[in-house]
C-alpha cells in the first residue's frame, strides 16, 4: 500500500509540469527574403512551416516539431492565434510563392491544425480574402476575426473550435486602408482593427452572428499595425509603423473606456515596430522594431538588425526599461509563458533569439535555427 501510495505521488510530480506547460507557436515563411529592400523568392525553395516551440534545459527554446502549411510575413506578425486549451491554432497566409513566374503573389489561406498529438497535424484549410493577416477568436470561442489587408476588408467565420464556417465579408467604410491589427475586448463585444494605409482604427460592434462598423474610426498614424489589449480590456498599445520613410516609430496608449476612444500616450522607438506583447502579469510591455532592417542597403537609415525595447505599464503609461538587440529583419515577439524570457523570430537570419528578462535586465541568451523566416509568433493565452 505505501508503495502504491509512494508511486502515486511520484506519477503526480512528473505530471504536473507538463499539465501546467503552455503552447508556443512559430510560424515561419519559407518563400520570402529581402534583397536591396524588396521580397523575393529565395533558391532553393522550400515549404512554409508552423512549429512547435519547446524550452531547453539551456533556457533556449527551440523547435520540437513542425508541418508544413501556407505562412506569410506579410502583414502584422499576429497571423496566428491559439484556442484557450493550446490544443487547437489557425494561421494565416496573406502571400505565397508562385515559382512558374518567379515572384511572390497574394495568398487568402486560412489553416486549422490540431496540436493534441506528438507533432502538429492540419485539418482544415479555407479562404478568407486577399492578403489574409491577423487573426482573433472571440472569447467564447464561437468566432474568429480576421483582417485582410490586400483584399481591404476584414472577414467573420464561426468557429466551433476544430473547423472554420460561414465566412462573412465586412467592409469598412471609406478607402479600405489595408487593415492589418485586431484586437477583441475581454468581454468579446468590441474589436479594434488598425488600417495601415489609412491612419485610421475602427472599433467594431460584436453580437452573436452580428457585427456591426461604427462609422466614425479614431484617426491616428502613421501607420497603425499591431494591437495589444491589457488584461481587463481598459487599455491598448498600437504599435505605429510608419510609412516605409525609415523614420523612428512609435508605440500609442489608446483609453478603451473613453467614448469615443482615444489615445493618451505616444512613446518613440525604433523604426518600424513589428512584434509587440504585453506580459501576463500586465506590468510590462515589450516591441521588436525594424531598425532600418528593411529598407535599402544603402540607404542612411539601414541596419542589419532590430532592437527589442521593454517598457514598464502602469495605468496606461508606459516608461522604458531596457533594450537589446533583435534579430535580422525582425518580425514576431512574445513573452515566453513564465515571463523570464522573451521570444524574438528574425526572417533573414532564420532564427528565434530567445532574451532573458528579469523585471530590469534585457540580455541576449542565444539563438536556434527556424525552419523558415520567423514570421509570427503566438503564445497559449
Amino acid at each position: 500500500m505505501r508503495f502504491g501510495l509512494l508511486s502515486l505521488l511520484c506519477l503526480s510530480l512528473m505530471i504536473a509540469p507538463a499539465a501546467q506547460a503552455q503552447t508556443v507557436l512559430s510560424a515561419n515563411d519559407a518563400h520570402s527574403i529581402l534583397r536591396n529592400g524588396v521580397q523575393v523568392l529565395p533558391k532553393p525553395l522550400k515549404p512554409d512551416t508552423l512549429s512547435v516551440l519547446d524550452r531547453g534545459a539551456d533556457g533556449l527554446w527551440t523547435v520540437r516539431a513542425s508541418v508544413a502549411v501556407p505562412v506569410s510575413v506579410v502583414g502584422p506578425p499576429t497571423a496566428l492565434v491559439l484556442t484557450p486549451d493550446g490544443r487547437t491554432a489557425l494561421v494565416s497566409s496573406a502571400s505565397k510563392a508562385d515559382p512558374a513566374r518567379d515572384r511572390i503573389v497574394l495568398d487568402d489561406r486560412i489553416s486549422v491544425i490540431d496540436l493534441s498529438g506528438d507533432r502538429p497535424r492540419v485539418v482544415q484549410q479555407v479562404t478568407s480574402a486577399p492578403g489574409a493577416t491577423t487573426l482573433r477568436i472571440t472569447p467564447d470561442q464561437k468566432h474568429v476575426l480576421v483582417a485582410n489587408g490586400a483584399g481591404g476588408v476584414v472577414t467573420w467565420f464561426r468557429f466551433d473550435g476544430r473547423r472554420l464556417s460561414d465566412r462573412t465579408v465586412i467592409t469598412l467604410p471609406g478607402a479600405a486602408g489595408f487593415p492589418g491589427g485586431l484586437a477583441i475586448t475581454p468581454d468579446g463585444r468590441r474589436a479594434l482593427v488598425s488600417l495601415w494605409k489609412g491612419d485610421r482604427v475602427f472599433v467594431l460592434h460584436l453580437d452573436g452572428d452580428r457585427v456591426t462598423v461604427d462609422p466614425h474610426p479614431l484617426e491616428i498614424g502613421p501607420g497603425p499595425w499591431n494591437i495589444r489589449l491589457t488584461g481587463d480590456g481598459h487599455y491598448a498599445v498600437m504599435g505605429i509603423l510608419g510609412h516605409g520613410e525609415g523614420l523612428p516609430g512609435a508605440l500609442s496608449v489608446l483609453d478603451l473606456t473613453a467614448a469615443p476612444i482615444r489615445e493618451i500616450q505616444r512613446v518613440v522607438v525604433p523604426n518600424a515596430p513589428e512584434g509587440l506583447d504585453i506580459s501576463s502579469d500586465g506590468r510590462f510591455v515589450a516591441v521588436v522594431s525594424q531598425n532600418g532592417s528593411a529598407v535599402v542597403p544603402t540607404s542612411p537609415h539601414y541596419h542589419d538588425r532590430g532592437i527589442v525595447t521593454v517598457f514598464s505599464l502602469s495605468g496606461g503609461h508606459l516608461t522604458q526599461l531596457a533594450q537589446a538587440p533583435g534579430t535580422l529583419w525582425p518580425q514576431g515577439l512574445v513573452f515566453a509563458p513564465d515571463g523570464t524570457s522573451i521570444l524574438v523570430q528574425g526572417v533573414m537570419d532564420r532564427m528565434l533569439r530567445t532574451l532573458s528578462w528579469d523585471g530590469t535586465t534585457l540580455a541576449v541568451k542565444g539563438d536556434t535555427p527556424l525552419p523558415g523566416g520567423g514570421a509570427d509568433i503566438e503564445r497559449q493565452r
